[in-house]
């Protein structure tokens, strides 16, 4: 609430005061006239009643008509002296002496209430107003008991005090009218009075209010017009000292503001350019490691490839040897059968011992195993030697469907079936391609960094499907090649796993993000794939994903490097 209202209340709160002090005093001044004219009555009333029951128990020989016109004598010179109507009645409430004359020795009647009655039997004197035909308005009345010398009840006085409570109200009736004009008088002055001081205080602290909003509002250039010396002129001195320090703090915060703003944009740029630099360091030492482990592995691996293939050629070469021994030998023993059928018993034991039959039928098949053993070595060798060769730092132009086999021969072990886990299908769709001119140890890299990823997303796929619905959706990696046209080939690697999230897709290539558990993935597989793809051999590396049905990731590479635009 404003501070005028409140004025303004107040003010009204002591106008109201001031008016119902006075109506206060007037109603008392009412009832202070009421009570006179009463008392004044009663006094009379009671006068009249110890003057009757003197009368009635006067000594002197008297005879009833002489009391009864004594008293009545009595009556007509008290309603000459006051003007005002009495009776007075006996215990029966028969009219012993009255104004009117002919009412004499009859029964009272003008009494509704029964307040005449009432007094007789209690001795309590009574005020009331009585109301008949000849005065619809009402007459004032008041009923005093008068008692005998032994204290019974043996009569009442009845006074009418109209004439006096008129007389009472008239003299009071000046005293009221003046009291009602001075506290009419008074609340409008308090009105005047409050509407006034508070337009002389609200007025001047609205000013200062809307000068405080125009400061919150940053218009600290604001000022208040001083317009006396009391305590909002001393308000309004402080407001505008303190507007003023305010405008020129500003002044001074801005220009420090704007200094450490400058500074700030300083270092912020060079946290950047650090944070990059550390970012690059950390990829580049990342990819540093990753190749050399690719590297190393590489090595390794043609090493043991080197390693075995030297004992496998000497025994691939040797059983060719072999195999014309085992033929010239066996002729030789099926010659000795055919001219020497029934040989000693000790030669026929031994052909028995040694199950001769058998052995010449089985050696073949023995030779031919060890045949087909040897040669599975060497193309395993092959494929280990073309999946290794990491070292070469030129273009070459290779065949990539043997950089794709190869790098499934290395990791054949983890498409069969574990525990529950079933196999994991492999198709081929391999189509046309010619040669390709690319690194072929990085491109065997992605090889492998896509299909094992393929795998992870099958094998944990399993692991949330039923059995079921492994049957109805088996478990499959397909890759499939083709040209795209003359000068661009494709090559799509899909799995049935999980797919990807929604939530990693946006950071799928950036380095170190991985969704796989800790200490099963580093981050970095896709990150390098994608660096190989795009920016070694300036191809796409793309991928189409479906939360719980599986992922394919898609290789567009030129094949010719002289091409360096993406379809």
């Amino acid at each position: 609430m404003k501070i005028s209202h409140k004025l303004i209340l107040g003010f009204l709160g002591i106008a109201s005061l001031t008016g119902g002090i006075g109506a206060i005093s007037v109603h008392q001044q009412s009832q202070t006239a009421k009570y006179l004219a009463r008392q004044e009555a009663e006094e009379v009333a009671i006068l009249l009643g110890y003057f009757t029951n003197h009368e009635l128990e006067d000594e002197q020989p008297r005879s009833r008509t002489e009391i009864l016109s004594h008293l009545q004598n009595h009556v007509l010179a008290l309603h000459k002296q006051r003007q005002c109507d009495l009776e007075i009645v006996d215990r029966n409430k028969i009219i012993l002496a009255d104004v009117v004359t002919e009412d004499i020795g009859t029964q009272l009647e003008d009494d509704t209430n029964n307040e005449v009655g009432q007094t007789i039997q209690d001795g309590i004197t009574r005020t009331y107003i009585e109301t008949n035909s000849e005065h619809p308005k009402g007459i004032y009345l008041i009923t005093v008991p008068f008692k005998n010398s032994h204290g019974e009840t043996i009569g009442a006085v009845i006074l009418e005090y109209t004439p006096l409570y008129k007389a009472a109200m008239a003299v009071a009736q000046k005293s009221i009218v003046a009291t009602s004009i001075i506290s009419l008088v008074c609340g409008v002055l308090a009105l005047i009075a409050g509407f006034l001081i508070s337009r002389n205080i609200s007025n001047p602290i609205k000013q200062l209010q809307q000068a405080v909003l125009n400061l919150a509002e940053g218009k600290l250039d604001t000022r208040v017009t001083i317009h006396s010396q009391d305590e909002i002129g001393e308000l309004a001195t402080s407001f505008n000292t303190m507007a003023y320090d305010l405008q020129k703090s500003r002044s001074e915060l801005l220009d420090a503001n704007e200094q450490l703003q400058n500074e700030i944009t300083e270092r912020q740029q060079a946290e950047a350019e650090l944070q990059q630099t550390l970012q690059h360091l950390q990829k580049t030492q990342a990819q540093l490691i990753q190749t050399e482990k690719i590297s190393s592995l590489g090595q390794l691996v043609a090493g043991i490839a080197h390693e075995i293939n030297n004992p496998v050629n000497f025994i691939h070469g040797n059983l060719t040897y072999i195999k014309e021994y085992v033929e010239s030998l066996i002729g030789f023993v099926q010659l000795y059968q055919k001219h020497y059928p029934n040989p000693v018993l000790e030669i026929q034991a031994e052909a028995e011992n040694i199950e001769l039959e058998f052995l010449q039928e089985d050696l073949w098949k023995i030779v031919d195993s060890m045949n087909m053993g040897t040669s599975r070595i060497r193309e395993i060798v092959r494929s280990l030697r073309n999946f290794s060769r990491m070292d070469e730092a030129e273009y070459k132009a290779v065949d990539i469907h043997e950089g794709i086999d190869s790098t499934l021969l290395i990791l054949h072990h983890r498409l069969q079936a574990k525990g529950k886990l079933p196999a994991i299908e492999l198709i081929r769709e391999y189509g046309n391609l010619p040669l390709i001119e690319c690194y072929a140890g990085q491109l065997n890299q992605v090889f492998m960094n896509l299909l094992a990823n393929a795998i992870d997303a099958v094998e944990e796929a399993n692991t949330k499907r039923s059995n079921q619905q492994i049957k109805d959706n088996p478990s499959r990696i397909t890759i499939r090649t083709s040209l795209i046209d003359s000068q661009w080939v494709q090559i799509a690697i899909a799995d049935t796993g999980t797919g990807i999230p929604e939530t990693a897709r946006h950071n799928l290539f950036n380095p170190f993000f991985t969704t796989k558990p800790v200490n099963k993935g580093t981050g970095m597989g896709l990150s390098i794939s994608y660096q190989i793809i795009t920016e070694t051999h300036h191809g796409k590396l793309e991928y189409v994903s479906t939360p719980g049905e599986g992922t394919e990731f898609i290789i567009q590479i030129p094949i010719h490097q002289k091409v360096l635009t993406a379809v």
